[in-house]
């Protein structure tokens, strides 16, 4: 199965320098996710003096951009292999996906009115 590759941020980075950025930041953002599930042990990250982050397992300080991208390439590449799976198209389940999130998000918009009502 091909997984699909993160877009490059900008055509003057390096590529492979990028990219391999770009998979640690998509490992650290994954093991992190995995330990928010009782998976594993919760990786240390540090906020640098520069504002990037320092992630400890793979050793590499990344920006907020690195984080962005390796997250896109996660979802993608979960969005692809379930559409393998499934034998339906990927856009039926980016668009199942987004129906969910707005719903949530409408839910926790009335969750946060009723708190509001509650303590007026």
């Amino acid at each position: 199965m091909s997984v699909p590759s993160f877009p490059q941020q900008s055509p003057s980075s390096s590529g492979s320098s990028r990219r391999l950025t770009e998979l640690r930041a998509g490992m650290s953002v994954l093991s992190s996710a995995a330990a928010d599930l009782q998976v594993g042990g919760q990786p240390e990250v540090r906020v640098l003096p520069d504002g990037r982050l320092w992630l400890s397992e793979p050793e590499v300080a990344v920006t907020a951009a690195d984080v962005y991208q390796a997250a896109r390439g996660l979802v993608a590449a979960q969005l692809h292999a379930i559409a393998q799976v499934s034998g339906q198209p990927v856009e039926d389940h980016a668009l199942a996906w987004l129906v969910t999130l707005q719903t949530n998000e409408v839910m926790v918009g009335l969750e946060d009115a009723v708190r509001e009502d509650d303590a007026a």
